[in-house]
């Protein structure tokens, strides 16, 4: 396939099929691909033990798939098969139990972002965003950033970026100082 679209090979590995998942979507959408070839796209792109699920699943629908099966059809049924539920449950504590410890904000906040790629039904509205970023935050950044000021989550990247510069300046002017 063409413009970037992976291959995937059928590992029953959850993070592995959630990103290739993502990197399907946006192979999709760089190449304009039409709602209605987004299922044929990404069969397109299913090698070895994933190209045999998919003929199974041909067969068993009598090869109706990839004419009469919506996107969202496609995913879950790719879902049930290659991210398997505890590997699904471990990423979703992991994402829930993430804090800030001596990561710099920047750090975290692409920690963050890549591991909202793998739990997307914690990122689906703002308000959830916002506040599972600012809940990730060291109490010390919690302090200096007003939750309800941030009307959304870049606003408060924006303001743990500007406190961490802060903090880092009257560190270093106390050092030179003293």
């Amino acid at each position: 396939m063409g413009c970037g679209a992976p291959n995937f090979h059928g590992v029953k590995d959850t993070i592995v099929a959630r990103r290739w998942i993502v990197d399907i979507e946006s192979a999709q959408l760089t190449s304009f691909c039409p709602k209605g070839s987004k299922v044929r796209y990404a069969a397109g792109c299913l090698t070895d033990r994933a190209r045999d699920w998919w003929e199974a699943v041909n067969d068993l629908l009598r090869g109706l798939t990839i004419k009469a099966m919506s996107w969202l059809d496609f995913v879950t049924k790719y879902r049930d098969e290659f991210m398997l539920a505890v590997g699904i449950q471990q990423l979703v504590k992991e994402f829930l139990d993430m804090r800030q410890t001596t990561e710099s904000v920047e750090e975290i906040t692409a920690i963050f972002r890549e591991r909202a790629l793998l739990v997307p039904q914690y990122m689906v509205v703002e308000e959830m965003r916002k506040t599972r970023y600012y809940h990730m935050l060291r109490a010390d950044m919690q302090k200096h950033i007003s939750y309800s000021a941030c009307p959304n989550l870049e606003d408060m990247i924006v303001r743990a970026r500007e406190k961490e510069i802060d903090t880092e300046h009257i560190r270093k002017r106390k050092a030179e100082a003293g």
